[in-house]
């Protein structure tokens, strides 16, 4: 079993309900494609310039959430990697003291671990402290020609940024992220309707306010 986690991403001019894309998280998680994403679930978002961040390990299907509008953030279902624990410990998202989150679709093998038994963890130390998004692209091919893999697609936090990586390995059918930016911008493991459109591969793209600012191949 290699690990076809869930995501859902959003970024908004103003505050927006995310009850609909909670909703679709547990669709994904219970019936979406390698289904079901059974361990564990967490969102990280931002309401009125207040954090609300939450992890569980439950599967997000048995489990309710109040809606509540925020203007950026990030949901993840987790489907765990055969070799990895099962633990709150390694529930996404992640985060550090310096406003970013971070959550992750793939394996990454033979990375090292730091204080977690987590490729996303180790994932994310290694390219979270960029001075630029072109430092980031750079760390980004760094880890893709240096470690084999199945996903590294991911969705950060950065302050009042989403940055979104599309980069797979194979599989294409599973790993393809899916996005639309007509009333916002949002983006899904899977598509929500016809709206949305799919990423190409080793694609990166940096959303501020609903907008998509930077696109980057890698």
């Amino acid at each position: 079993m290699i690990a076809v986690c869930r995501m859902i991403g959003f970024s908004f001019e103003t505050e927006q309900d995310v009850g609909v894309f909670f909703k679709h998280l547990q669709s994904m998680a219970q019936n979406g494609k390698s289904a079901p994403h059974n361990h564990g679930w967490g969102v990280y978002a931002i309401k009125d310039n207040a954090v609300i961040y939450y992890r569980s390990p439950r599967p997000a299907y048995e489990e309710e959430m109040t809606s509540f509008p925020a203007k950026i953030g990030i949901f993840h279902a987790r489907k765990a990697s055969e070799h990895l624990p099962i633990t709150f410990l390694q529930l996404h998202p992640f985060i550090d003291n310096r406003g970013k989150a971070f959550c992750h679709n793939g394996t990454i093998y033979d990375i090292e671990y730091s204080s977690i038994d987590s490729d996303t963890y180790s994932y994310f130390l290694k390219i979270k402290d960029f001075s630029n998004y072109e430092d980031l692209t750079n760390k980004i091919g760094e880890i893709a020609q240096n470690y084999r893999h199945t996903g590294m697609n991911f969705l950060m936090i950065n302050n009042d940024e989403l940055v979104v990586y599309c980069g797979y390995s194979g599989n294409k059918d599973y790993y393809t992220l899916w996005y639309r930016d007509t009333n916002g911008f949002v983006v899904s493991s899977e598509p929500m309707d016809q709206r949305f459109k799919p990423i190409d591969n080793k694609t990166l793209l940096v959303v501020k306010d609903g907008k998509i600012e930077q696109l980057r191949s890698i």
